[in-house]
């Protein structure tokens, strides 16, 4: 087997490369509203780690569980460093992370990709949240409106323009740019007159 292979989690399994691809806008409020999400730990703590041979087995070791304290991307970086070469010329299929003082856990592989994917995508999440939460407030649109907004997926690109590939969650981020809201209450009131 390939260290890409063993690496690389199931493409069904939450925080996959493949869950963010397909999740829509409702997937996105879910999580927020069931609570399902992990927290990202500060910043160096990760206090010591060591790769291992022992192949993890306990579901705890292999997904990412709802609530889950998990370590920022930072700490991660120097043990992703290391993880292909170990794979190959030590046969390590595991690490152990020190958290903190006390706190001791082993991860497979491919729970590092899952960490680093949710880490990747958390800000995105956010700003997807707030852009729904933002839409239902303003009553920019009627509710058959708000619930197809909530079809489309959360990583799509932009629909009509054609020549970006800017996913639908960058929306968010432009929450607090007063010209945004201008532009679209002037293009509303043009469509409604």
């Amino acid at each position: 087997m390939s260290y890409a292979e063993y690496s690389t989690p199931h493409h069904q399994t939450r925080f996959s490369g493949e869950f963010f691809n397909t999740i829509t806008l409702a997937d996105v409020e879910s999580l927020f509203q069931n609570d399902v999400l992990p927290h990202v730990l500060p910043r160096d703590s990760v206090t010591k780690w060591n790769l291992d041979r022992t192949v993890p087995s306990a579901i705890a070791e292999i997904v990412v569980a709802a609530g889950e304290e998990i370590p920022c991307y930072h700490d991660l970086r120097p043990i992703f460093e290391t993880l292909e070469k170990a794979f190959y010329d030590e046969g390590m299929s595991s690490v152990c992370l020190q958290i903190g003082k006390q706190q001791i856990v082993r991860y497979h592989f491919s729970k590092l990709r899952l960490i680093v994917n949710y880490n990747n995508h958390e800000y995105n999440l956010l700003v997807a949240k707030r852009l729904l939460d933002r839409v239902h407030d303003s009553n920019l649109l009627s509710p058959n409106l708000i619930a197809e907004l909530k079809l489309n997926r959360f990583a799509e690109p932009l629909a009509g323009f054609k020549v970006t590939e800017t996913p639908l969650y960058t929306l968010g981020s432009m929450l607090d740019e007063r010209w945004v809201l201008e532009d679209v209450l002037n293009a509303r009131a043009e469509f409604l007159y």
